[in-house]
Order: structure tokens, then C-alpha cells, then sequence
């Protein structure tokens, strides 16, 4: 408000109400320009605006008059000396009535309102002609009403009443205007001249103001005039506001909706919102913002309601409307919960769904939304947020709603308001948090929707991200690899988005780390918190302090975690010189791994070396770039020699780390071992540093020279322990390049069975040092001379000290004839020549020199032949023989060192007892003696074609580089090549064992399965499966290539045989090799494209470029450019013709997988061009069509035993997924007309024929899960169409006549169990179909209801039969049974009493029978529904069994129910049976 004050002498200040005037000190006597802004809101602040419009002027008219009580009624000054001389009647009026005309842009008034209409009532009752005054009263108003006119705009903003004898002067809020409107004799004058001037405002070509200094448009002050008016005049107004209105200018329109509110009555809203659309066709010019706000305050019927939301709806889809108008269109929408009914809340959240995916659709192909006002998205979600707190259906139904989406329909705006869900009640947390995680676990939601989520709701997100950090904590403790995945991914993305909660994440990370009660948790939080240190090292440096309280938990860990949480440590203590370090995190650091090195414990002691080698690989890591520099080959004498720095840090460590362990094999071993595991570590797309040249220089020089001094030897033959030594397998000489070479050089040999049959004291000359140190030269030397080993090829192909007998034809025999300590001596020397020649291979496998390679690959199909040569030898060994450790992790609890050998007795008291060797050396000395070859028995060792290596075979693994050989090495389909071929190709046994080692690498990496007894669970590979997946990349052609040779060899022998699965031709050796590498070769796509990363956006690069590399490399430039979606497709398609050449049960299933993730990964993006229907189709036919073929073993019998019941339950899943009715009703009629024969001994069903009565129950199993799964997705659409019910039932006594006709424990139970399901959801969805037809088409009622009777019938048999012979799995379902039927049949009665048919209705009591229809005698009569039966679902029943063999219905089973009985609650005197 304006005001103005002027100083008085004359006598104090009169009280004055506060609540209607406002007050200012009076300056001086000259008056100063004053303008009010009059709104509608300001006009009413104090009137209530859910008063009647009737009572609206008088509430008005009496707060005014509240305002004076107490002030002087008269002035004491003269009016006419103060004003100048009226014009005209009008004017006349006004300054006899009090009113000073010309005092400013307001007009003053001598005293307050109620004075002046008195003064005015007055005036025209006490004159003589009163009506011909009134007319030239209107005239002059009329004229003063004018545009033109300087009193137009005084005349309808708010006066300033200066009443004489007054200190302060006051700004009243009401015009003048509203003064003649109080007068009921001049109203209606009033109005019509202002509804003339209101018309003539609105229709003028521009926008008219007022002529005062701050002038004022005059349309918005004439409507504000109406307000008082609206419903003692409302058709009037209303009739000319239309006529306005239509003739109105743009402008005008918008002023006219803008005051719609105060200047209609309510009962005209419906008919000017009608006038709206019909002047606005076009949905963007309707909803301008303007209307929009006055929209949302209108009172509309249903109807109005109805029509303007689908007006909305159009337009908010249309991609044209702008972010500011979204939130107040949702405004709008959300009126509709004034309705509080089902329906209309349904059709909100509804559209809701629909404008918001339409928005997303369009900002996908359009401009992002991360640049729309952050206002705009609060604002929009405020709204949101009041109607979920203001309507407890509209909440209750958003909920229900998210929780029965299907997967393509959940989206990103689905989990904004499942965090708005939980924030408006935090009591539902839990039940919101469980729809969350089942969803996660059916891979409904992935993390994608983050990636959604902050694409279009980063605001919100922000707002809420409290709630989302709490629900993910909870999330990391899931035992379900699926959610706790999702949790670990989803923190690393919101690192990225959000630096304002990174401490906030890195703190709930350390607490997950200190939870003793879940290894596994924390492993997970340890992984996350190094991936963030590498992908976000600065932001995770600023945070460095936060991460010292770790080092009091390091004692609690394993070495595994122990590993990752000291490379996170000590990278963030000595992080890239570009950044600063954290001194006092150092200092702990340094502290903690000495006094863990000088600790006797095992355990901690190899905690320290763990720790010291990451903390060695961080201090060398400086240079930041990777320029050749060219002192790199010159060597370092010695520590000293290195210049002072954190490179000669490193050095120092390692010697005093040395020294600390010299004295243990294991623990020397180990540090080698972990030595070579971070040298070799790459970290491209992360900001580590290289290590620094020098410090390599030195540290290749130490392990070169201490390995040379300890494995090399040039010693002559000798005799030791009675077995007699010698140099082989020497293939150098076999290369002509090395005529130059120093003699000696190609004399050297690798000193294993010497070391093995008499070790030496020293710890660092121990055999089992031999391959980490060698892993340890081969890493460093590449690091110094970039990848080549040029300098030390000679160790490749060097000979070996072996015993003479190591490559004889009867080394078999000579074994036989060896005391049992010698023959673990043999034994180990064979484990430890195979262990070095796979390290020795994995070092040259990826040096490109033709003559290494030569060597590489002769070497290769040597290691194949001892390895087979073992087999054997293991078959004749001692029980107690366990393989020497090529790993030296394992646990102080399960430490080798210093256990002593069992005897003999003791070995065969504790055959199966398993012990380790003893890798401190000290052996007793053996004369020597002669041995004498005497006959042996011949042990025929078998080719195991489905697994490689037995349980007693545990080698070193080999390392990545081996996937050159895949990549470079031409390929021929020999088993045994020959002499020329050797060294030149890959035949069938190398690339089994090639394919072999690299499927067991990407089973640990993708799926981290590992051996149980492999403690080294972090070899490289695993460190960081990004880097070995895309080290796989380059094969990928070239195993696909070697797929298309080997689908050909097998399609070509598949005709020889006329398709005849089951003939001798298809079991030889050579094929059989042939089949094997067919199968591994489509297992390794499997496990390829089943990382759990593709789904990650990062991955898509990569993920195209794989899919690429499967397609002929003749068309790659052509589908260079196609879509990760189209490029899966086409994948799909091409696998899927390799069904004809699946000749193995576990390939056939491994192809099953293969194309399943190939449709997973081509949905990781909305693609509508891409069949994805029509691929789960082909698939579920694929599925069909192998469950119908013959399996067979390698060895040419039947396939069979529980790993093929395992994959048939799979494929059996895979067919009957997304089955339709039809197709089941079809499969069903198939297996009715068959199954009788199951009951012969060893038969099968004729269209499945690996399917025998033993393992029937794995495909009836899936016929009652995908019943009652398809009838829960079609109840949730639409469960009142009466045929879906009659369609199950007819389904179910199709089962019925199955399980009748192969009588079978677990077949009882499963029928039981999904029977019980059905009629749960026949009660609680299917009631409302049974009540529509019971009038129109009761003969069909009745037919429905005898179908369902056979089968509540039989399960009454069921029920009385397991009771009476204690089938205790059956039992534990009667009492929910029992309930449930009962609900049913009560229910069936009821509805049949509401339509006046209770007289169909029979209920009697049933005689106990048991499954052959013969009476039970019991006490009691038993009770059955004459008609039905069904039940509710109660809220502890769980999922279909996901299990193979599990849930046996025997008859010696133990009860595995949970559910509580009812018994309590039911009379004793009750006619139902107590059997049922």
C-alpha cells in the first residue's frame, strides 16, 4: 500500500480497527502521487473466500464500517475551498459528498465509506426531480468512465481518506466505484454503464490505461469491480461477459480469464469453460498459463471435468508443452480427486503415466531434460506430493498400482513417486521397499533407471535422495546377488551425479565394511569403494581422512579383502603426484604393515604382504606418461643407485619386506605371486599412474639374476632317491634362428626334480618359488622392454630335469614298482612340470615371433600330453596324495606349512582325509637302489568330454595372454596332428584346451564361480573383469569362425548318418572332440554376453562392437552403423540355425542361455523396430523342439542323472514361459493321451522322450506353474471375463486326469499345492465374473461350477487318503485348504441367496475315500461343498518352487508348511471331517 502523512497539532489519534486500514505518519501538507495496484486478492484479504457470494458485499460493507467506529464523521475543513469547481452533476455529487477530486492519482475522501454512501443516499432522496438527477447522474458517470476520462482510473482504485480532525491519514482498498454500488437504487445504473465500459475496454485494438502518473490498465480494474456482484447479477454478467468475451482482443481474453473466478458465479464456471473451448481449438492456445491457474480454481461439474482432462492430456503429450505450464496442468488433473471414487483415481494415475513416458519419448529423440527449470520439476512434484497426502485412495492406489506393473511399463517416473510414497508415510517403507526388491529380483528394474532417473528427474531425485541412499543400504545386505548388485551399481552411479552426498556414500560404505555378520557384504563394499577411488580418485582423495578407521577393522578380514582394501588405501595415501597425498593416512599405513610383517601369526603375516605390495605398487606409480625413455635398459647396481623419491620408497620396501620373510616358502612364494599380480594390472580409463622406469630397471635386474641363481642349472646327470634324472623335452635346438646362439645357452635346464627329490634350505631356492618368481620376471621384463621377452626366450623351450622314465611308454610300470613316498615324489614332479610349463607358455603366448610361437605351440601340445599322462598315474597313486599348491593365499586356519605327512596306517584309518604337502623340504634321505619293472596292472582312463580335469587335478591357471594363441593360430580339425602340423596349428585338443581354460576364467569373472578350494580367488582377470572381457574381444571372430568349422564337420557327419542321432559314427574319439569344442565354444558366447555390465550405458561401445565381430566380416562397415538392438537381432538369428547341430543336452542349453541374454541385451534400449515378441516365440519353440530330441552321453548311452534333469527342468522353464492358453491346452491333451505309459518300467513319453516316470514330476512342475503364472498376469488386466476362469479350470482338470493316471507322490503334491493357488485367486479376483453371469446365463454358472467340483472333489481324496497314510508333505496343507474351500463354498451360497437361487444350492456331508475311491472308516463324516470351493489368499503363502528336486511329497517326508493351523478355532462338534 501507498500512504501518506502529514503532521497535525490538533488532538490524538481516535482508535482505529488494524485489521482493515493501514496507517502511515503524515509528511506534509502537499500531497504526493500515490497508485494502488488493486487485485483480486488484495481487494478480499480479510473477506473469507468461502463465504456465499450473497453474503460477500454485505461482509465488506460491514468491515468498513467497523473501520470508523470512533473517528470523526464530519471535517471541519471546506470542501469547496480545498477542490476545484465541478464540471458537471457527477462531479457535483462526489465533492458535495466529501470527495476532493484532484488531490493525486487517488481520490480523497473527507471521511470513510460508510459516511460518503450515506452522504450520497442523501443527496438524491432529498431532491426534487430524483429520477431525471439519476439520469444525469449515469450520464456524468458514464463520462467519467471513459478511457479517456482523468477520474476513470481514480473512480476504480482504492481512495485515501483524510477525515478532519485526524492525525494520520489512511489508504482504503475499496474504490469508489463500490460506493455507488452499495446504493441499491443506483446498482443497476452502475452496472450497466460498467458492463458498457468493460465492452468497450475489451474490444478496443489496444490495451487502454489509465491517465494518471502511474497509469494502470483498465480492464482488470472494471472486472474487479464485478466481484460483489456475481450472484445478485450473475446471468447478467455472465450474458454480456460471453457477448465480451467473443469480441474481446487477446489480451482482453486473458484478463477476462484471469478474474473469471471472482466475477462468475459458481454455477456459471461449466458454461464458460465451455466458451473456452469453443474459442480455443487449438489445446496450446487454450492452456496458456493463465487459464490454466484459473482453471484449477473453478468450480466444474464431473462432466466439464471429464472433457477438460482429456483436453490436457492431449496437449501434455503433444511435446509442446512447456515445462512452467506441466506443473499446473497436473494441478488441474489432480481436481478430479474431489471425486474420491476407484475409477477416477484409476483414469488419474493412469494418464498421469501416459503424459509423463510420452515426455520422456520425446525428450529422448529431443533436447535433454537436464536443463528444465529446477522450479518448474519441484514445483511439479509439490503438487504431486499434497494430492498423495490429501487423498489416502489416491495414495493407496498409486501403490498398489506400482506393485502390479508389468516390466516394460515401470519406469522412471514409477520410482520418483515410490520415493515420494515413502516420504509422504514412512510406515509403508518397508512394503514399498519389498516391491522394489521383487522387482529387482525378476530384473524388472535395472540400473538403467537411475540413468533415467537422472536424465529427467535430477531435482527430485536430489530432494529425495535421503530416502533412495536408505533404501540401497538396505539393499547392499541382501543375500540376492540381483538386488545387491543393483545397490552396488546404483551407488556408483549417484557418486557421479551428486557431489554433495559423496562423504554421505563413502560413509555408508565403511560401515558396510565393518559388518562382521556378512563376509560377503563386506567384499561388496570393499569392490565399490575401490572402483570409486580409480573412476572418481580425485573426489574420493578429498575424502581420504574418512577412510582411516579402516585400518583397525584390516585384522577382521580375509586376505582377499584384506587385498582390495589395502590397494585402496595405499592409492588414496600415495595417489597421483597431480594430486595431494594424505600425510597422516600414510603414516598409518606404513605403521600398520610393518607390525604386520613382524607378527608371527600366519595370517597377519601374510596381511602384511598383501599390504606392503600395494603400498610398493602405489609409490612407484609416478609417471604420467608412457614416453619410452631411453636409460630404461641400463641397469641399477643397487637401492642407492635410484634417485631419491617414492620410486626409491618402493625399493626400499621390497628389501625390507624380503628380509622380513625369508625364511618362509609360502609366504616368499605369495609375495611374488602378488608382486606380479599389480605390476600387471592395466589402468586404462583411470587415473593411475605408470610405475616409474627406474625403479623397474632395478627390480627386473633382482628377480632376473635370484632366478637364474636358483631354477637355472647345467649340472649332469644324477641318480637321487633310487630315480635317475635327466635333461628333456630341450625343443631350442629345434629352432634354426639360434645357430648363433652360445652353446651354453641352449644347455641350460629348469631345476625341478632335483629341488623336488632334495630341496635346498635356502626358502627363496624352494620348487614352489619356482613359477611366482618366474610370473614376477615375465611382468617386470615386459614393463622394462615393452612387451618383450626377447631376452629370456631361451627359458621357453629349455630342457627339463626329469626323471628318465617321464616320457617312456611304460612309465606306468616303473611307477608300480616305487615305494609310496617316491610315488608322491613322481607325482609332483609331473604337477610341477605341468605348472611350469603353463606359466612358461602364458609369458611367449603373446610374443609374435614366428620361432617363439613355434615353440609356444609345442609346447602347448607337450603340457596336453602330461597332463593326460597324470590321469592315470592319480588312478594308482595314494589316497592321501594332494597336488602341490600353485597358490599360496590360503588362511592360517588351513595352513600346509609344518604339517606332518600321515603314515600309512593312519592313510588308510582316514582314506578320505586330504592333506597338503609339506613345503618346508625336510625330507628324509632314501638310499639309492635299482628298480626292477615288474607287470602292472593297466588302468584305462577314460575321456571325460563334459569335464576336463578331475577333483584331484589342480594346476596353475593360465594367464590371459594365452587368448593370442585363439586369435593368431590357424585352426585344423585333427585330434592328433601331425608332425608337420606341430607347432604351426591348432588342433582339436588345443583349442579344448584353450576354450576350456578361458570358459573357467569367465565363469569366475562374469558369474565369480570358483573352486571352493582356490583361496587366489583375485587372479587378474577377476581384479577387473572389463579388462579381460575386453581382451576376449579379438577372439570373438575368431571362435565363431572355429564354431562355423566345427557346426559344419558335425552337419556334415549328421548326413552321413541319415540324422540318426543314436549311431556309433557319433561317438567316436574325433568327433566326440568335435562336439565338445562345438559346445564350448557356444558356452563361451554364453557366459560372454551374460555379464551383468552390459546393461550399463559405459558398456554400450564395447557391447556393439561384439555383436559386430559375430556378424561376416564382409558386411562389418555395412552394419557399422545399426543399433545395439539390431545388431542383437541379427545375432539371435544367427545362432538360432545352430540348433540342427546341438548334439549334447548341456550345449543345447548353453545355446538356451546364449539367447536369452542376446534379448536381454537388445532391451537395454526401447527399440519398438525390433521383433522382441516374435524372438520370445522362436526362443520358447527352440526350447520345444530340444525337449522332443533324444539326448545322449559322449559315451553313446542315454543321457540321464540329476545334471540332466537340471538342464531339462531348465529348457522345460524356457518352453513353457509366455505359453499361451491354446498351446498349453494343446501340450496338455498331447500328455493326457501318452502319460499312461509312464507307469511301464524304463518307458517314456513318446513327444518327450527323455522325460520316464523318475523325473515326470520336473515337466508337470512347469505345466502348474505357468497355469496359475498366466492366470495371475491376465486377473491383474481383467478379471471379470468369466471364459479366462472356465479356460483354467478346464487346464486344471487336464492335470487332473495326468495325475490320476500316474500316481505319484511328488505329482500329488505339486497339483495340491498350485490347486490351492488357483482358488486362492478365484476368490479374491474371480468372485465379480461368477456374479455377472449368474442371472444372464446360469446354465453356464452351473457348468463352471461342476468342472471346479471334480477337482475340490479329488482334493478331498487327496487330503483324506494322505491322512489316513501320513503323507506328511500333503498334510501340512490341509488346514489352509480346508479354509479356503469352506470360504468358497459359503461365498458360492451367498451369491446364489442374493439372486433368489438358494434352492440350487446342496450341501452335504461326503464319504472319506481314498485315491482308489475305497472307503475310510473314520469316526467322523467328512464335509464338501456340493457346488464349489476356493479361498483368499493369505499373506504368508509363497512363490511356485524354484527347485529341482525339491519339495518331495513322499511318504516319509517331514512337514515343510509354515502355515498355522486352525484346529483351535473349529468345533469339536463340527460334521466336517477331521480327515479333511
Amino acid at each position: 500500500m501507498y500512504k501518506r502523512f502529514k503532521k497535525r497539532t490538533q488532538k490524538p489519534l481516535n482508535r482505529i480497527d488494524e485489521n482493515t486500514t493501514m496507517k502511515v505518519p503524515r509528511l506534509a501538507e502537499t500531497t504526493t502521487n500515490v497508485s494502488v495496484e488493486s487485485t483480486s486478492a488484495e481487494s478480499e484479504e480479510n473477506i473469507p473466500a468461502s463465504q456465499e457470494h450473497t453474503q460477500r458485499f454485505l461482509s465488506q460493507h460491514s468491515a468498513i464500517l467497523a473501520a470508523t467506529l470512533g473517528r470523526t464523521q464530519s471535517s471541519s475543513r471546506n470542501i469547496a475551498t480545498l477542490s476545484r469547481q465541478p464540471n458537471n452533476f457527477f462531479e457535483l455529487v462526489l465533492i458535495r459528498a466529501g470527495v476532493q477530486l484532484d488531490q493525486g492519482d487517488s481520490l480523497v475522501l473527507s471521511c470513510d465509506h460508510v459516511s460518503i454512501v450515506s452522504k450520497l443516499r442523501d443527496i438524491f432522496t432529498s431532491a426534487s426531480s430524483y429520477t431525471d438527477k439519476m439520469e444525469t447522474f449515469k450520464s456524468g458517470l458514464n463520462a467519467a468512465m471513459s478511457p479517456s476520462s482523468k477520474l476513470v482510473q481514480k473512480l476504480l482504485t482504492g481512495c485515501t481518506v483524510d477525515a478532519a480532525g485526524e492525525e494520520q491519514i489512511y489508504q482504503s482498498q475499496n474504490s469508489m466505484f463500490m460506493n455507488f454500488l452499495m446504493i441499491d437504487f443506483m446498482r443497476d445504473s452502475c452496472v450497466e454503464v460498467l458492463l458498457n465500459k468493460i465492452e468497450e475496454v475489451a474490444t478496443a485494438d489496444r490495451v487502454l490505461s489509465g491517465r494518471a502518473a502511474m497509469s494502470m490498465p483498465l480492464l482488470p480494474l472494471m472486472l474487479t469491480q464485478l466481484r460483489y456482484l456475481t450472484a445478485s447479477h450473475k446471468v447478467e454478467i455472465y450474458g454480456r461477459i460471453e457477448g465480451i468475451f467473443n469480441r474481446a482482443t487477446e489480451s482482453a481474453k486473458l484478463d477476462i480469464i484471469a478474474n473469471a473466478e471472482v466475477i462468475l458465479d459458481a454455477s456459471m464456471h461449466d458454461e464458460f469453460v465451455e466458451l473456452l473451448n469453443i474459442n480455443y481449438s487449438s489445446t496450446e492456445e487454450l492452456f496458456h498459463m493463465t487459464t490454466v491457474q484459473t482453471l484449477s480454481n473453478l468450480s466444474l461439474s464431473d462432466r466439464t471435468q471429464a472433457k477438460l482432462r482429456l483436453r490436457i492430456l492431449e496437449f501434455a503429450t503433444s511435446g509442446h508443452c512447456p515445462d512452467t505450464t506441466l506443473p499446473h496442468l497436473i494441478r488441474l488433473l489432480l481436481n478430479i480427486l474431489k471425486m474420491d471414487t476407484d475409477d477416477s483415481v484409476r483414469d488419474l494415475i493412469s494418464s498421469l503415466r501416459e503424459i509423463f513416458n510420452s515426455r520422456h519419448t520425446a525428450q529422448s529423440d529431443g533436447k535433454s531434460a537436464t536443463n528444465e527449470n529446477k522450479k518448474s520439476q519441484l514445483e511439479l512434484f509439490g503438487f504431486l506430493e499434497l494430492g498423495l497426502i490429501r487423498s489416502k485412495r489416491f495414495y493407496q492406489a498409486f501403490q498398489r498400482s506400482s506393485a502390479s506393473l508389468s516390466a516394460e511399463e515401470f519406469t522412471s517416473f514409477d520410482l520418483i513417486v515410490l520415493l515420494l510414497l515413502i516420504h509422504v508415510n514412512e510406515d509403508n517403507s518397508l512394503y514399498i521397499e519389498n516391491i522394489l526388491r521383487r522387482r529387482i529380483k525378476l530384473e524388472h528394474i535395472t540400473v538403467m533407471i537411475l540413468e533415467e532417473v537422472k536424465l529427467h528427474y535430477r531435482h527430485i531425485l536430489e530432494q529425495h535422495i535421503s530416502t533412495l541412499m536408505n533404501i540401497l543400504h538396505d539393499f547392499m545386505r541382501e543375500k540376492n546377488r540381483t538386488v545387491s548388485d543393483f545397490a552396488k551399481s546404483s551407488y556408483s552411479i549417484l557418486f557421479k551425479i551428486f557431489n554433495s552426498i559423496q562423504k554421505n556414500i563413502l560413509k555408508k560404505l565403511l560401515e558396510l565394511t565393518c559388518d562382521k555378520s556378512s563376509p560377503h557384504l563386506t567384499t561388496m563394499a570393499l569392490e565399490l569403494l575401490r572402483e570409486l577411488q580409480r573412476k572418481s580418485a580425485k573426489d574420493v582423495q578429498n575424502c581420504a581422512t574418512l577412510l582411516i578407521p579402516m585400518l583397525d577393522r584390516i585384522s577382521d578380514l580375509t586376505l582377499t579383502q584384506t587385498r582390495v582394501a589395502m590397494d585402496l588405501l595405499c592409492h588414496v595415501a600415495f595417489p597421483d603426484p597431480k594430486l595431494s597425498a594424505c600425510l597422516q593416512l600414510q603414516e598409518q599405513v606404513d605403521m600398520v604393515v610393518k607390525k604386520q610383517l613382524i607378527n608371527s601369526t600366519d595370517n597377519i603375516k601374510k596381511q602384511g604382504i598383501i599390504g606392503c605390495v600395494q603400498l610398493i605398487d602405489a609409490m612407484a606409480r609416478i609417471e604420467n606418461d608412457a614416453a619410452e625413455h631411453d636409460d630404461s635398459l641400463r641397469s641399477v647396481e643397487n637401492v642407492d643407485s635410484l634417485p631419491d623419491g617414492r620410486g626409491k620408497m618402493a625399493a626400499n620396501l621390497i628389501i625390507r619386506t624380503e628380509s622380513s620373510i625369508g625364511n618362509s616358502v609360502e609366504s616368499l612364494a605369495l609375495f611374488y605371486e602378488e608382486l606380479a599380480t599389480v605390476f600387471n594390472q592395466r589402468n586404462e580409463g583411470t587415473s593411475a599412474c605408470d610405475l616409474d622406469y627406474r625403479f623397474i630397471a632395478w627390480a627386473c635386474d633382482v628377480v632376473t639374476f635370484r632366478f637364474q641363481a636358483s631354477f637355472v642349472t647345467e649340472d649332469v646327470q644324477e641318480t637321487i632317491k633310487g630315480i635317475k634324472l635327466d635333461y628333456q623335452m630341450n625343443i631350442n635346438e629345434l629352432d634354426d634362428t639360434n645357430a648363433n646362439t652360445e652353446s651354453d645357452v641352449l644347455n641350460i635346464g629348469i631345476n625341478i626334480s632335483k629341488l623336488v627329490l632334495s630341496p635346498k634350505a635356502k626358502a627363496c631356492e624352494s620348487i614352489y618359488v619356482l613359477a611366482p618368481l618366474f610370473n614376477c620376471v615375465r611382468v617386470l621384463y615386459k614393463h622394462r622392454h615393452q612387451d618383450s621377452l626377447e631376452g629370456i626366450n631361451a627359458l621357453l623351450g629349455c630342457a627339463i630335469v626329469l626323471p628318465s622314465f617321464f616320457e617312456d611308454e611304460n612309465y606306468l610300470a616303473v611307477f608300480d614298482n616305487f615305494e609310496a613316498e617316491q610315488q608322491k615324489d613322481v607325482l609332483s614332479i609331473y604337477f610341477h612340470t605341468v605348472n611350469w610349463m603353463r606359466v612358461s607358455i602364458s609369458a611367449f603366448a603373446s610374443q609374435r615371433d614366428p620361432a617363439t610361437r613355434r615353440r609356444v605351440l609345442s609346447r602347448l601340445g607337450e603340457l596336453i600330453r602330461i597332463e593326460q599322462r597324470i590321469k592315470p598315474l592319480l588312478a594308482k597313486a595314494h589316497a592321501d596324495f594332494v597336488a602341490p599348491p600353485y597358490q599360496f593365499l590360503t588362511n592360517a586356519k588351513h595352513s600346509v606349512v609344518n604339517q606332518k605327512r600321515v603314515g600309512a596306517k593312519a592313510a588308510a584309518k582316514f582314506n578320505a582325509t586330504v592333506t597338503e604337502p609339506d613345503l618346508t623340504g625336510n625330507q628324509t634321505s632314501i638310499v639309492d637302489f635299482t628298480i626292477k619293472v615288474g607287470a602292472c596292472k593297466t588302468v584305462k582312463t577314460k575321456i571325460d568330454f563334459e569335464q576336463m580335469y578331475g577333483p584331484r587335478e589342480r594346476y596353475r591357471p593360465m594367464e590371459v595372454e594365452i587368448i593370442m594363441l585363439l586369435v593368431e593360430q590357424k585352426f585344423v580339425l585333427n585330434h592328433q596332428l601331425e608332425k608337420e602340423q606341430v607347432g604351426e596349428y591348432l588342433g582339436l585338443l588345443e583349442l579344448r584346451f584353450l576354450l576350456e581354460d578361458m570358459v573357467q576364467k569367465l565363469e569366475a569373472a562374469v558369474l565369480r564361480q570358483q573352486d571352493s578350494s582356490d583361496a587366489d580367488s583375485f587372479r587378474p582377470h577377476l581384479t577387473k573383469p572389463e579388462d579381460f572381457i575386453c581382451d576376449l574381444l579379438p577372439c570373438l571372430h575368431e571362435v565363431n569362425n572355429h564354431l562355423i568349422t566345427l557346426a559344419e564337420a558335425i552337419d556334415k557327419e549328421l548326413t552321413n548318418v541319415n540324422h540318426v542321432y543314436s549311431n556309433l559314427d557319433l561317438f567316436k574319439e574325433q568327433f566326440n572332440y568335435i562336439k565338445s569344442c562345438f559346445g564350448l565354444c557356444v558356452r563361451l558366447f554364453a557366459l560372454y554376453f551374460a555379464w551383468s555390465e552390459w546393461t550399463d550405458k559405459s558398456q554400450a561401445e564395447l557391447l556393439h562392437k561384439s555383436l559386430l565381430k559375430l556378424q561376416p566380416k564382409a558386411q562389418w562397415k555395412r552394419l557399422e552403423k545399426q543399433t545395439v538392438p539390431q545388431l542383437a537381432t541379427l545375432t539371435f538369428q544367427y545362432f538360432l540355425k545352430y540348433e540342427k547341430s546341438v548334439l549334447t543336452l548341456s550345449t543345447a542349453v548353453h545355446l538356451h542361455r546364449l539367447l536369452r541374454s542376446l534379448l536381454k541385451v537388445g532391451s537395454t534400449q526401447n527399440d519398438a523396430s525390433q521383433p522382441r515378441f516374435q524372438q520370445d516365440e522362436e526362443l520358447r519353440l527352440l526350447c520345444g523342439k530340444l525337449l522332443r530330441r533324444k539326448w545322449f552321453h559322449y559315451s553313446g548311452s542315454l543321457d540321464k542323472g540329476g545334471q540332466c534333469n537340471i538342464y531339462l527342468d531348465e529348457l522345460v522353464k524356457g518352453f513353457l514361459k509366455k505359453s499361451t492358453t491354446e498351446s498349453q491346452t494343446e501340450l496338455l491333451s498331447e500328455l493326457v493321451k501318452q502319460c499312461s505309459i509312464l507307469n511301464t518300467k524304463d518307458k517314456a513319453l513318446a513327444s518327450f522322450p527323455n522325460f520316464k516316470k523318475a523325473n515326470f514330476p520336473l515337466l508337470f512342475r512347469g505345466l502348474c506353474e505357468v497355469l496359475i503364472h498366466s492366470l495371475s498376469g491376465q486377473v491383474s488386466v481383467d478379471s471379470r471375463r468369466l471364459n479366462l476362469w472356465e479356460s483354467t479350470v478346464e487346464l486344471l482338470n487336464g492335470l487332473l486326469i495326468i495325475v490320476q493316471q500316474v500316481e505319484q507322490p511328488r505329482n500329488f503334491g505339486l497339483f495340491l499345492k498350485h490347486s490351492l493357488l488357483f482358488l486362492k485367486l478365484l476368490l479374491q479376483h474371480g468372485m465379480p465374473a461368477l456374479e455377472s453371469i449368474v442371472r444372464d446365463d446360469p446354465e453356464r454358472l452351473t457348468r463352471f461350477l461342476h468342472e471346479l467340483q471334480k477337482v475340490t472333489r479329488f482334493l478331498h481324496q487327496l487330503c483324506c487318503h494322505s491322512k489316513s497314510i501320513k503323507i506328511t508333505a500333503i498334510i501340512s496343507y490341509i488346514p489352509s485348504l480346508r479354509e479356503t474351500i469352506e470360504t468358497l463354498v459359503f461365498r458360492v451360497k451367498a451369491l446364489l441367496a442374493a439372486n433368489n437361487c438358494h434352492s440350487a444350492f446342496h450341501m452335504g456331508n461326503m464319504i472319506n475315500r481314498d485315491l482308489h475311491g475305497d472307503s475310510i472308516i473314520t469316526p467322523s463324516s467328512s464335509f464338501a461343498g456340493g457346488e464349489n470351493s476356493d479361498e483368499e489368499i493369505p499373506a504368508d503363502d509363497t512363490s511356485v518352487d524354484e527347485t529341482v528336486l525339491g519339495d518331495v511329497m513322499g511318504m516319509t517326508t517331514a512337514s515343510v508348511s509354515t502355515r498355522p493351523s486352525d484346529g483351535s478355532r473349529r468345533s469339536k462338534s463340527s460334521s466336517r471331517s477331521k480327515c479333511f
